[in-house]
């Protein structure tokens, strides 16, 4: 099966997969990549990310143009339908409260871009820029704010170098900014771990496995695997760039894939093997690949 719109990012859990496209398309799959419904447009903006939870999903919709920026909860037991046009949207007011993606439950406009959207258990963390970071629960509630991490021994302004994953890891939360600033808080937001990598560039998202470490996606052709966040990057230079990555805990290995190829490694001797692909790899999960294409295909290195 394929799409019926160009892919940009996937959230899934145990039960749903949603994708997300490149113009605000929506889409529920089960996990023989059927649509449990039609896709919708909620929302005539893009969609910066999503997280998935059991009963609904929460997304951020970005207009910069528009200087627009909101989050919403859609529940995943209704039916999700099209929304508004952009032609509304422009000429609305940011307070008039009819003006939300179709379906929502509850949305939030936002006075800053967010970053770093991600799942802290049953509730929801993300940071905005020079602001802070906040956790808010399933229905928008604000939990707690801190201050937005700084690295004082990093040459660089926080807006040239936004934070670009939050993750938790067992009761703390480790964020990751772009420019190789690690910072892990406990459950008190207190700093246990705050160090600078230098990379050969500029972060573009994390992942984490307990048993794989940190796989560190950078912008250019190469990543960095780090077995744990106090050892140093395993750097490895890769023949396109990599959007997506998953640890395979039976076989010990993360596999990848991206621009013209996918990738795997091997953590217990660090080797590494390629294979071209003819398309780009947008996600990957188990042994399926989405393409930019739509296509679900099989992995091309196993």
């Amino acid at each position: 099966m394929s799409l019926d719109f160009t892919p940009q990012m996937v959230n899934r859990n145990d039960n749903t997969i949603i994708v997300i496209g490149t113009s605000g398309e929506l889409a529920r799959l089960n996990f023989d990549y059927e649509y449990i419904s039609s896709y919708s447009k909620p929302f005539p903006t893009t969609i910066m990310s999503g997280v998935l939870f059991e009963n609904i999903w929460i997304g951020i919709w970005i207009d910069r143009e528009l200087q627009d920026a909101r989050m919403a909860g859609i529940p995943l037991e209704i039916d999700w339908e099209n929304g508004i046009g952009r032609d509304i949207l422009r000429t609305s007011s940011i307070s008039d409260l009819d003006i939300k993606p179709k379906n929502s439950t509850w949305q939030k406009i936002l006075n800053a871009e967010p970053m770093g959207l991600s799942k802290v258990g049953e509730n929801i963390i993300f940071a905005t820029k020079n602001k802070g970071i906040y956790m808010i629960n399933q229905e928008g509630e604000e939990i707690w704010r801190d201050h937005y991490p700084v690295w004082p021994d990093m040459d660089i302004s926080a807006e040239m170098n936004p934070i670009v994953s939050i993750i938790e890891d067992g009761p703390n939360i480790v964020i990751w900014s772009a420019a190789g600033g690690v910072m892990e808080l406990n459950q008190e937001r207190v700093i246990e771990v705050s160090r600078i990598f230098s990379l050969k560039d500029k972060i573009s998202d994390v992942k984490f496995s307990k048993e794989g470490g940190w796989f560190v996606i950078m912008h250019g052709k190469s990543i960095a695997i780090l077995r744990d966040i106090n050892g140093d990057p395993f750097l490895i230079e890769t023949p396109g760039p990599v959007l997506d990555a998953f640890f395979e805990p039976k076989e010990g290995v993360w596999r990848w894939t991206g621009w013209r190829h996918d990738g795997e490694m091997k953590m217990k001797n660090n080797d590494i093997l390629f294979k071209k692909r003819e398309n780009i790899g947008i996600h990957i999960s188990n042994s399926k690949i989405l393409t930019n294409d739509g296509f679900w295909e099989d992995y091309s290195s196993s």
